[in-house]
């Protein structure tokens, strides 16, 4: 091992912020937080290239003098001494690196910097001069997570020359992401073998989005991954996912949000990587490293971003694998418009949000304050919920919250993690136009030919003290599933014995 030992972090922890430079850290800090984001940019440490020797306030690394950012530094230094997990976001490609991308084309001049670096080693050289001052072991605190660009499926903050009219190469604009993780991760893991290397994505997730032609080109996330991983050799690659709702100004999200993957149905992303890379567990484990819930009308409120908020934390912790939950942002920023994503305003006046994402994870007070899921932990919830129809019923299984319509009608814990004696169930879609979409349970993670919805839990194969036996159970007329505790499954037929659960 090079380094310190990965900083592991219990459910309990899971949330973060993106602090947006807050004057008072300990007000956020002392509300549990587990972590925050920092933005590493290049273009600010290296606006030009300089041999050393270098100067008082710059870091030499590799023949480069880097000009430290003094308020990143010292906020880093901060969190860490507080016991906060850093995650640095590493982008912003200087000038003097992108001369050769003359196909660049950004939204607007901000954007230069999305522009794609001509030799991946200069922009290796950042991450690992990154890596090594923040290691932990200088005295500069520690950044412990490493997001490798900014998602990285959109040309609009992966630049690779094309796009705005121009064609991008899918297979160009891959292999180039591919040479910038695989130098940064080689470079990050010299310094800190224990740290964790990401890929960021956008919430484009299925084939639909591979629209490399298109003004503002996008690829989907399963191509990306699919490609990339063929590409990477054994680096043992993460995603750093963006579950924004199907529409950002919008508080709404639901399961049913394919094809995009969002904050309703982020199972569909963790079953997919179990799918599709099943002997390679490193990629199973998913952070949430930007997000958030707009608040401005007319499309959102300030009251639905608050109950939003909460909706997003019972959904991420009923979604196994789902490790860092980064919330996106502190404070409104007045450049994004309409956008207004923070728990406080720009004026720093206090939003309903605030309480709720502050107070969820209150585990240390006497007694804890827990809501938003934080109640059900260590368990997820896995909720029995139903929809009359004039008809028949639909019932809906999951450790998400359910479509519109449906009402809980019963729970039961599962556990969040792996335990002896205990195997991972799924929800699986059942697509219907008449008389609508349901869910069954299931272990296989094909879902017996089914969309797979995402892991709901770990189920005990054998009866343990104080757990009830549950069923997986389909109605006399095929249009519907439901779990019941009854082996005779309430007069209707039961399919299988699923296992033990805690009520």
């Amino acid at each position: 091992m090079v380094g310190l030992p990965y900083p592991e972090r219990d459910a309990y922890h899971i949330k973060g912020i993106q602090p947006d430079f807050w004057p008072n850290p300990a007000e956020f800090v002392d509300h549990v937080t587990g972590g925050v984001s920092m933005n590493m940019v290049w273009d600010i440490w290296e606006p030009s290239f300089r041999q050393p020797p270098c100067r008082n306030g710059e870091e030499e690394y590799d023949g480069h003098c880097f000009r430290i950012d003094q308020n990143v530094d010292a906020a880093i230094r901060d969190y860490t001494a507080r016991g906060v997990i850093v995650t640095g976001i590493v982008y912003g490609v200087p000038e003097w690196a992108r001369t050769g991308n003359t196909g660049c084309s950004p939204i607007s001049d901000a954007f230069w910097r999305f522009c794609t670096p001509d030799n991946p080693a200069d922009y290796a050289r950042f991450a690992g001069m990154i890596a090594r001052r923040y290691d932990g072991l200088h005295g500069n605190g520690r950044i412990a997570d490493f997001v490798i660009h900014n998602e990285v499926n959109s040309n609009v903050w992966f630049d690779i020359g094309c796009g705005q009219g121009v064609p991008c190469d899918q297979d160009v604009w891959i292999q180039t992401y591919v040479d910038n993780y695989a130098a940064a991760y080689d470079q990050i893991k010299s310094h800190q073998s224990e740290a964790k290397v990401l890929l960021s994505f956008e919430h484009h997730f299925d084939y639909e989005y591979d629209r490399p032609a298109d003004d503002n080109a996008m690829l989907s996330v399963k191509t990306f991954v699919e490609t990339f991983a063929d590409s990477i050799g054994d680096r043992e690659w993460k995603i750093a996912y963006h579950p924004y709702p199907p529409n950002l100004l919008e508080p709404d999200f639901g399961p049913l949000d394919l094809p995009r993957v969002t904050y309703g149905n982020l199972g569909v992303l963790l079953a997919w990587l179990r799918q599709r890379f099943p002997n390679h567990p490193h990629a199973w484990e998913v952070e949430l490293t930007e997000s958030g819930i707009n608040s401005s009308s007319p499309s959102s409120s300030e009251a639905a971003q608050a109950e939003a908020v909460c909706r997003t934390f019972i959904n991420v912790l009923g979604t196994p694998g789902v490790t860092n939950y980064i919330y996106h942002r502190m404070r409104d920023n007045a450049d994004e418009g309409e956008l207004q994503l923070g728990l406080v305003q720009a004026d720093g006046s206090y939003k309903p949000s605030w309480p709720v994402w502050a107070l969820c994870n209150h585990i240390y007070d006497n007694p804890p304050q827990l809501s938003c899921g934080f109640e059900d932990l260590p368990y997820t919830r896995l909720r029995r919920s139903v929809k009359d129809h004039t008809v028949t019923v639909r019932h809906w299984a999951s450790s998400r919250l359910p479509p519109d319509g449906f009402v809980e009608e019963a729970s039961w814990r599962l556990e969040r993690e792996p335990q002896p004696g205990t195997r991972l169930l799924f929800e699986c879609l059942v697509e219907q136009v008449w008389p609508g979409p349901h869910n069954f349970l299931s272990f296989d993670v094909d879902c017996e030919g089914r969309q797979n919805l995402g892991p709901v839990g770990y189920i005990y194969e054998n009866q343990v003290p104080n757990s009830v036996a549950l069923y997986r159970c389909i109605s006399s007329t095929g249009f519907d599933h439901f779990v019941s505790t009854d082996p005779g499954c309430e007069g209707q037929q039961q399919e299988q014995l699923l296992g033990y659960a805690m009520p």
